[in-house]
Order: C-alpha cells, then sequence, then structure tokens
C-alpha cells in the first residue's frame, strides 16, 4: 500500500509523456473514431487552428514531469484535470473504443489529486 501512489504517478507520467511526445513526433498513430465524421470534423478543426495539439502536448510532457518528480505535482494534476476531462467526454461521445482507457486515466488522476487534497486546502479556505 505504501508505494501505491508512487506506482499510480508513474504510470499516468508514462501515459502522459508518451501522449504528449507525440503530440510533436506522432511516431503513434492514432486510432480511428468510431463516429468518423463528427469526431474526425471535430479534431480537424483543433488541428487547423495550430496551436491546441502544441500547447496539449506541453501540457502533458509538463504534467507527467511532475508525476515523475513529484514536484508542482498538486498544481500540474488541477491543470490537467479539464484536458482529462475533455478527453473522457470526447471518447464517451465519439470514440467509445478508447473510453476504458479515458476513464481510466481520470480515475488515476482523480486519485491522486485525493491523496493531495491536503495541498488545496487553503485556496478553499473562506478566511482572508
Amino acid at each position: 500500500m505504501k508505494y501505491l501512489p508512487i506506482i499510480a504517478r508513474y504510470l499516468l507520467g508514462i501515459i502522459l509523456l508518451v501522449n504528449g511526445v507525440n503530440m510533436f513526433a506522432q511516431f503513434m498513430p492514432l486510432p480511428n473514431p468510431q463516429q468518423p465524421d463528427l469526431a474526425q470534423r471535430f479534431l480537424n478543426i483543433l488541428h487547423e487552428g495550430g496551436y491546441f495539439y502544441p500547447i496539449l502536448g506541453t501540457v502533458k510532457i509538463f504534467t507527467a514531469l511532475a508525476l515523475f518528480t513529484n514536484r508542482y505535482l498538486p498544481f500540474m494534476l488541477i491543470v490537467m484535470f479539464p484536458i482529462t476531462l475533455n478527453g473522457v467526454l470526447f471518447h464517451l461521445r465519439m470514440d467509445p473504443m478508447m473510453a476504458p482507457v479515458a476513464v481510466a486515466v481520470m480515475l488515476l488522476q482523480c486519485w491522486l489529486i485525493y491523496r493531495n487534497r491536503e495541498k488545496y486546502y487553503p485556496m478553499l479556505s473562506t478566511g482572508v
């Protein structure tokens, strides 16, 4: 039980690092969504903007580094949360085949946020 948070950190870190580097190097082909028209249009719009994937890859790489080094971890987990939530919703709606992976990443991340909950208390206090 003592090593479970470390294993979770490294597992999530590896997933995010590989995915983040893939945003730049494109060494892994992306799976075809099950609803190609809707999903492909959505992904094409994000790609045509030219800024989304580099920012997404950078945030994933920095979050992976935080997971590996255990530095700035609570901050990076919160920064990454809306990105992960969007990924889960995308896969549930447009690519159900990959939804279990997205949900697993979200559960790992939520568990790590829960494990670091005491770090968020000062931010949520009502006192001035």
